[in-house]
């Protein structure tokens, strides 16, 4: 299933496609990809990596080597697609927050159209969902937004992400009644006036982390101008929690959705044992027999820490 994320703005991240040729220094996902390789040498010998045209590695299953173990990144960081990961959003019933790619770069120029469109179904498949996708290469969204491949879908949010203000350059404008857009300035290496894109429907601040020599440690006047620019458009913004933005900005972090990003609380489910009406009846070696009796009906062992699906105030 799709990983529970760490990331606070998001429940789910989900990699599809993983793998990026941009080479921040900073980049965490490259990091991650080289611990979960293997042997890379080894494994693109494997029967169970193929290329298609263009020469880039597809997975049509779990990678596993020699003694059967799982590999997550076969390749290391180099772009592969796992298509045996297309069906996931479709599996996870409840609404989420899914972060797309998360360890890579979906709309990297050396992505094909056609990769980024089987995912694009694959979400689409399962519409309960909100999508939210980060790139470098934000003109890819314009390209594919004039030509009909960029979903219209209100539950999809296209993410450019900002380092420098130069990065800013490169941001394209998406027509608000028919796309989401956001910024996610992390890490923010520099200060940047944002008050030139008030068309975006969020913002997100992060510090850089981790113990890199050159570590960039951020300033709180670069914050505070990009939050004032943000209250002045009315556009949310989220900041990243970490211990070094909160040696920065304190404690306080600002942590606003857009509305359409923020889900029903989750109504937690009653549990017999706590209820009232189980009646609990002792039967030696078996356990305990539960039954409610506000229905007259046994409650089945595997439900007695929970509730069945029957159980009037699971709708109240």
């Amino acid at each position: 299933m799709m990983n529970i994320s760490q990331i606070e703005w998001c429940n789910f991240t989900w990699n599809p496609v993983t793998g990026c040729r941009h080479g921040c220094p900073y980049c965490y996902a490259a990091k991650q990809a080289k611990r979960f390789s293997g042997d890379v040498r080894i494994n693109k010998g494997s029967s169970q990596l193929r290329k298609d045209e263009n020469g880039l590695y597809i997975l049509d299953n779990p990678f596993k080597n020699q003694v059967g173990k799982v590999i997550p990144d076969p390749v290391g960081f180099e772009p592969i697609m796992h298509r045996y990961r297309l069906p996931m959003p479709a599996q996870k019933k409840k609404p989420a927050n899914i972060f797309v790619c998360s360890l890579g770069d979906l709309f990297g120029p050396w992505i094909p159209d056609t990769w980024i469109e089987e995912v694009f179904r694959a979400c689409e498949a399962a519409p309960w969902h909100n999508y939210l996708f980060m790139t470098r290469y934000p003109q890819r969204y314009e390209q594919m937004s004039s030509i009909g491949l960029l979903p219209r879908s209100r539950n999809f949010w296209y993410g450019t992400t900002v380092t420098r203000s130069a990065d800013l350059d490169q941001i394209v404008f998406l027509p608000r009644k028919q796309h989401n857009q956001f910024i996610n300035i992390e890490p923010l290496l520099e200060e940047i006036d944002i008050s030139d894109i008030d068309f975006m429907d969020w913002i997100i601040i992060g510090a850089e982390t981790g113990n890199r020599r050159d570590k960039v440690k951020p300033k709180r006047e670069w914050i505070e101008t990009i939050v004032t620019a943000a209250r002045t458009a009315e556009i949310p913004v989220f900041m990243n929690s970490s211990k070094e933005l909160e040696k920065v900005w304190g404690g306080d972090l600002i942590q606003e959705f857009p509305a359409e990003l923020i889900l029903p609380e989750e109504k937690p489910i009653p549990h017999c044992k706590k209820c009232e009406y189980c009646k609990i009846t002792p039967e030696g070696k078996r356990g305990n027999r539960h039954d409610c009796m506000k229905v007259g009906k046994h409650i089945p062992g595997r439900y007695a820490r929970t509730s069945p699906t029957w159980c009037p105030f699971r709708n109240e």
